[in-house]
């Protein structure tokens, strides 16, 4: 299925977890012989043959043991499906130099969107969900708290010496026969990035401008899956893009709050946030991001919502929501970092299954099931999967197969990956060090190019 990889704890005695948040990124502490940051972050690695469509839990605890040493301030949802090849931040914490033995996490409130792809009727508590359907429910929690003990424990933590802890949540492991969840987790700690005080890399964060600290060059974003606010940091490296759309100036000036802005950002060693880029999105409007899921007419479309800033009146993460184009709906692409020339995304000819989209409703979502919204805007997003490497083409580009089952109703039973200098490879040096047969999770822009679905990769990592 998923694992989610949580960017847990940066050890400056401080705690970062990345997907949610503990304490702010912004975080200059007086000098404490005593304490150290430690930062926490957050992935998913995705199950296989289980098509989970999204899977929501809440973080409740983090606590390191001997001392009972919290490393979340607050109870923070997460959405993991997502995580497969991004980290989420959680926070970072100021803990007590000594030796801890392990960590237990608590967790509560699970929700999973699924497609039924079992071939027949599966049973969720009281209710049915037909072979084909998506369904939705709130599996019960075999175990509230998953204990770790292992790697990278016993843990030696030094004053004034930052860590990062990085968690993996694994949905598969964790789902049970009977589709309640026993969590299932690993830890590992995380090193600075080769050439950089950066411990790990956050992308494609979308949130609203809380405020702006011209004076200390940070920004505050608000997001609704982590920490409710994050103090982000920029420089004079940071670039600033689209803001000149609305006549401001491409940098910390042209921000303000209640803007929508999506932001790279970097966890560094001392636990703070630094953006290395901030673009602009919209202005005191709403988005919803969703990975579509079905091609219902010409002027429809549904989809699985992944992510909205800020909250959408009547939307849950995990809805199926029903776009209604209206006529002149405009189409375009997230093309930042990405080589998409010669790639099309036009119209709902275009659309496909398993795509990423970001849209804003023209008014609030209509009651019912499907919740339908009408937009006459859609861009299309970064999508992400996991798969089996079937071929390799050439020095840059090969197929997948065994894809998630949300393809194969669709026809679609493999996929072309295109790569280049601007993709990330993870576990990997590039596309000639994979064999056919590992398994990649990939993140990067989906198309339907010439009958065949093909992905731009923004990053590839290998399992």
């Amino acid at each position: 299925m998923q694992v989610a990889r949580v960017l847990l704890v940066c050890f400056c005695l401080s705690t970062l977890v990345a997907c949610g948040g503990g304490s702010s990124g912004g975080i200059n502490p007086p000098p404490n012989p005593g304490v150290a940051p430690v930062s926490l972050s957050l992935r998913d690695m995705p199950p296989m043959g289980v098509t989970v469509l999204s899977f929501q839990v809440t973080v409740t605890g983090a606590v390191m043991q001997p001392g009972s040493v919290s490393l979340v301030n607050s109870p923070m949802t997460l959405e993991m499906t997502q995580l497969q090849t991004m980290a989420t931040y959680l926070g970072t914490i100021f803990v007590p130099a000594g030796n801890y033995t392990g960590m237990t996490i608590t967790l509560a409130n699970p929700r999973m969107t699924f497609l039924n792809d079992s071939g027949g009727m599966m049973m969720m508590g009281s209710a049915n969900c037909a072979n084909g359907s998506i369904c939705v429910f709130s599996p019960t929690m075999a175990s509230t708290s998953a204990t770790i003990s292992g790697s990278p424990f016993p843990l030696n933590v030094q004053a004034n010496t930052p860590l990062s802890m990085q968690m993996d949540f694994d949905v598969m492991n964790s789902m049970q026969p009977n589709l309640s969840v026993n969590p299932s987790m690993t830890s590992m700690m995380q090193q600075p990035m080769q050439g950089s005080s950066a411990f790990d890399a956050m992308d494609d964060i979308v949130g609203q401008v809380g405020g702006v600290n011209a004076s200390n060059n940070q920004f505050t974003l608000q997001v609704l899956q982590g920490p409710p606010s994050m103090t982000i940091g920029v420089d004079s490296n940071t670039m600033f893009e689209d803001f000149n759309t609305i006549g401001n100036a491409n940098s910390l000036s042209g921000m303000a709050a209640g803007q929508i802005v999506e932001v790279n950002m970097q966890l560094m060693s001392g636990g703070t946030l630094h953006a290395t880029k901030v673009r602009f999105e919209n202005n005191n409007a709403q988005e919803l991001d969703g990975m579509i899921v079905a091609i219902n007419s010409p002027t429809q479309a549904d989809m699985i919502v992944t992510g909205m800033a800020p909250a959408v009146q009547g939307v849950n993460i995990g809805d199926v929501v029903r776009m209604n184009l209206q006529a002149g709906t405009s189409f375009d692409i997230d093309d930042h970092d990405m080589p998409v020339s010669g790639m099309s995304f036009a119209g709902v000819s275009d659309m496909m299954v398993g795509q990423v989209v970001q849209t804003e409703p023209m008014s609030v979502p209509s009651a019912g099931t499907p919740a339908q919204v009408n937009v006459n805007h859609v861009r299309l997003m970064k999508a992400w999967f996991t798969a089996t490497v079937a071929s390799k083409i050439d020095a840059s580009t090969f197929t997948v197969n065994n894809l998630p089952g949300l393809f194969a109703p669709a026809g679609i039973n493999s996929a072309k990956i295109m790569t280049s200098s601007g993709t990330e490879f993870t576990n990997i040096s590039g596309v000639a060090a994979l064999n056919v047969g590992d398994t990649v999770s990939l993140r990067g822009a989906m198309f339907m190019a010439s009958g065949n679905a093909t992905m731009i990769a923004s990053k590839v990592q290998r399992r």
